[in-house]
Formats: C-alpha cells, sequence, structure tokens
C-alpha cells in the first residue's frame, strides 16, 4: 500500500468516529510498521514497541466517538505512541536491550565487501551523531526524515509551533554537516 495521504487520514478519522471497522483495519494495516519503529526508537525493544502501538489503537477505537477529522489523525497517533513510549521508559526498571542484528553470510567479492562496510561505517556515525543531537532536534530530525512527518504533524506530535520544528530539523541538519566534515577529514 503506498503511503496514505492527508485526505485519506481524513476519511479515516471520519469513518472510525462513526465506528466502522473497515477503516479501523485500514488504518491499522497502513501506519502500524512506521508507528512500531517509531516507538522502537525509544524502547529499543521491538516487543515492547509493538506491545505500544497496539495498546495506542485500543485506545484510539475506545476513544473513536472523540476523533476530530480536523486535526492530523496521524500526528495524534505518533503523539500517542511518544508519550506511550516515554511512560514505558520511565516505568521500566531493567536495562535497555539492544535489538539482535542479522548477518548477511552470502559469499562477496572484496571489493562488494569493502563497500558495504565503509556504508554500514558512515550509516552508523550518522546513528551516533544523531544520537548526540539535542532530543528535541533529534526527535523532529527523525520524525521528519524517518517517519514522514510534515512540520506541521511534527508541531502537533512535539507540542510545539511548525516554526520550531523547522528551526530544530534545519540545527539538526547543520550539526550532522559538521560531524561528516570532521570526519571526512579524518579519513
Amino acid at each position: 500500500m503506498n503511503q496514505p495521504d492527508k485526505e485519506q487520514f481524513v476519511n479515516w478519522a471520519e469513518e472510525i468516529r462513526q465506528s466502522k471497522k473497515h477503516a479501523f483495519d485500514e488504518l491499522f494495516r497502513a501506519v502500524y510498521p512506521q508507528l512500531v519503529t517509531f516507538a522502537a526508537s525509544y524502547t529499543k525493544e521491538k516487543s515492547s514497541a509493538s506491545d505500544i502501538v497496539q495498546d495506542t489503537f485500543v485506545a484510539l477505537w475506545q476513544k473513536r466517538n472523540a476523533i476530530d477529522p480536523d486535526q492530523s489523525l496521524k500526528a495524534y497517533l505518533y503523539r500517542i505512541v511518544r508519550n506511550r513510549s516515554l511512560n514505558y521508559l520511565r516505568n521500566r526498571s531493567s536495562e535497555i536491550s539492544q535489538p539482535d542484528i542479522i548477518v548477511d553470510d552470502e559469499l562477496q567479492t572484496e571489493e562488494e565487501v569493502d563497500s558495504k562496510r565503509n556504508a554500514d561505517e558512515l550509516s552508523e556515525k550518522f546513528g551516533e551523531w544523531i544520537e548526540q543531537l539535542p532530543k528535541r532536534q533529534q526527535e523532529a530530525f527523525e520524525l521528519s526524515r524517518f517517519d514522514g512527518l510534515s512540520h506541521d504533524e511534527i508541531a502537533a506530535v512535539m507540542d510545539v509551533s511548525p516554526k520550531t520544528v523547522n528551526n530544530h530539523i534545519v540545527a539538526a541538519l547543520k550539526q550532522l554537516r559538521i560531524f561528516y566534515e570532521e570526519y571526512s577529514d579524518k579519513k
């Protein structure tokens, strides 16, 4: 399924508000994977992220009569997932575990291995650099670049103005560029 557009979210909001289960099912299937990825960016555990998203959809169905089709349903879902993820982290007592890494053991040429290693190293560096950003910049950047939210939707999730979202993203990009240039100079 293609990424749903703003109009599709409005239709789903109206239909879910009218207790139409098919619309709820379509919404779930369309955004569940992205929401799990988003929650996992906080929890670092796919199973807990999946539980958080499922609980989010249960809450959405229970509060379906209060859905406002004029408000972004997508931003609303991301806000709920974010808040529940933060609550999960606050309430959790055990250490955060890293997800299992799956290694592909296909035979590759030495050149392919080097190229993949360099790409993996750079990807890992970008991950580290993103984690070094101030939390609000990091959140705005990830919602924009990884989750595909608009500035207005991010503003609703983060409870700030779209201008503030833009400022966070511009500052994040500037800092990432600095990190990259320092890294490139060392190579």
